[in-house]
């Protein structure tokens, strides 16, 4: 008796918010395999459960290297989701009670994320962390998110004779009655990479250190829908010297809004040896929307020339008052 309650307690965490269960010793792994013998005649209350084995299909990221992943199973006619957390890129096998579910999944170990209602599947929301105060953009800065992958179904059904649901591609899959019910979650990119290459830089020994911020993209996601969120932000990123006439920098966004209503305005903010700093404004709207892959973005500058302003102050903050700046236009 002392056996089934233990293990009846730790398969199922009573929270008003999110039931979660993390995999994280072989140990307890082996318990939380028992819990389909759990329900037995002691528990009149206790609801038919099944196993189901969540297998994580990366044919579409086969680069992906998760350090964990989350899978939330949210209930029809429960407002309380079930979690499971496995670490690596692979899952495991859990167990849930008879019925239909909506789906989500996505890697736990992404930097700089924070997540909003996560009751709801629909209302699931992941956003970047603040990086400061605003600038003249007049939009919320934020950090980049870290690489995410995930996927959405809108229906698992568990029952009996098998799990059935509807996969990313819209493609059926069903698990017939066997020794495992299986549905595979195809991992996908959340998050789009972009890329920033800055060519035949003039007096860029003269720099001690480089930083950029681009506007105009959304600072959040809704990974049920796809759907991004509704203001833009401006997100910061570093900047590195690549080469004696060369720099760039890389981040992570969840792209841009379905609609958006701002420009997108690459900053490129220099320190100078002597303390002095300067600003450097572009408009890449036309890189970022045209871009054949919207996942995998080349901003393209070239023939930018270091200048050597009077006056100025020492430092390196993007959110302080002093800099000097400078509308570029992007030469080809």
């Amino acid at each position: 008796m002392l056996t089934l309650l233990f293990i009846k307690k730790l398969y199922t965490t009573y929270s008003m918010a999110v039931r979660s269960i993390r995999f994280l010793l072989p140990a307890v792994a082996f318990v939380l395999s028992l819990t389909a013998l759990s329900c037995v005649y002691d528990y009149e209350d206790c609801p038919d459960e099944l196993p189901l084995l969540i297998v994580s299909d990366w044919h579409k990221s086969p680069k992906a290297r998760p350090g964990g992943m989350a899978y939330i199973f949210f209930p029809e006619t429960d407002s309380i989701p079930w979690r499971f957390d496995f670490i690596g890129p692979s899952a495991g096998k859990v167990v849930l009670p008879v019925g239909t579910y909506n789906f989500l999944s996505f890697n736990d170990d992404a930097s700089n994320v924070l997540f909003a209602e996560e009751a709801t599947y629909v209302g699931y929301e992941i956003y970047t962390a603040s990086a400061g105060s605003d600038y003249d953009s007049g939009e919320k800065v934020l950090r980049p998110p870290g690489m995410m992958w995930g996927c959405a179904y809108d229906k698992v059904q568990l029952q009996y004779d098998g799990v059935n649901w509807v996969d990313n591609d819209s493609v059926p899959g069903t698990t017939m009655m066997s020794a495992d019910f299986i549905l595979a979650a195809i991992q996908m990119p959340l998050t789009a990479h972009y890329t920033l290459r800055i060519e035949d830089i003039e007096n860029l020994s003269e720099v001690s250190s480089m930083s950029a911020c681009l506007s105009g993209l959304a600072g959040s996601l809704f990974p049920a829908t796809g759907n991004k969120g509704r203001y833009p932000s401006t997100l910061t990123f570093k900047v590195s010297r690549l080469g004696s006439e060369l720099a760039g920098g890389d981040f992570y966004t969840f792209g841009i809004p379905a609609a958006p209503s701002a420009v997108n305005t690459l900053s490129i903010f220099v320190v100078r040896n002597d303390g002095r700093h300067l600003r450097y404004k572009f408009d890449v709207t036309e890189q970022v929307r045209s871009a054949a892959d919207p996942m995998e973005v080349l901003l393209l500058l070239r023939g930018l020339s270091i200048d050597s302003p009077e006056g100025g102050s020492a430092g390196f903050d993007i959110t302080v008052d002093g800099w000097e700046t400078i509308e570029v236009n992007i030469k080809d």
